[in-house]
């Protein structure tokens, strides 16, 4: 694997992690990549878009048990640009992701198979999940893709329906 200082983002525009966080420069390069790529997508205009027609077959939240990493992603529904299209935002955690864009990585192929359009990974976090207590905490940053919208997050979980009878909370701080 490539080694990529801090000295390589410099001049960027990428914020270095500091050195007792998990996530190093090779990972902030990667995510940066990441959404140049999405961004090149979103400005290319395709009248036709492929995919599965059902915009329900992917849930809109997933979330593992612990505590794991983030992201908060949205798109618009498979079809052409239109007023049957909508806006669907995401919350995806996923247990073993070493780094905020492994979680988006799980759930990018899924979104491009079934014909979404106008991807944004527009944040991410630290979700705490404990079925046991039934308690759902969302907080702090990603540094590849900049904080998340915690609240928007906990609105979008709740509205899943998937966790009634949780507490649900969320904070900006921490990382």
């Amino acid at each position: 694997m490539m080694q990529i200082s801090s000295a390589d983002v410099i001049g960027t525009g990428l914020v270095a992690p500091p050195s007792n966080c998990t996530t190093n420069a090779h990972d902030v390069a990667e995510a940066a990549r990441l959404q140049a790529r999405l961004s090149s997508q979103q400005s290319s205009s395709c009248t036709s878009r492929g995919g599965d027609s059902s915009d329900d077959t992917i849930p809109s939240v997933s979330i593992d048990e612990g505590a794991h990493k983030y992201v908060l992603m949205t798109a618009y529904t498979p079809g052409a640009p239109s007023s049957s299209s909508r806006k669907r935002t995401f919350v995806y955690s996923k247990q073993g992701a070493d780094y905020h864009r492994n979680v988006a990585e799980y759930l990018l192929p899924m979104l491009e198979r079934s014909g979404y359009y106008d991807i944004l990974i527009t944040g991410g976090g630290r979700i705490i999940k404990d079925s046991s207590k039934n308690y759902i905490k969302i907080f702090g940053y990603s540094y590849g893709f900049g904080r998340a919208d915690h609240q928007l997050a906990v609105e979008v979980v709740r509205e899943s329906n998937l966790f009634n009878g949780y507490n649900l909370l969320w904070s900006n701080d921490g990382y």
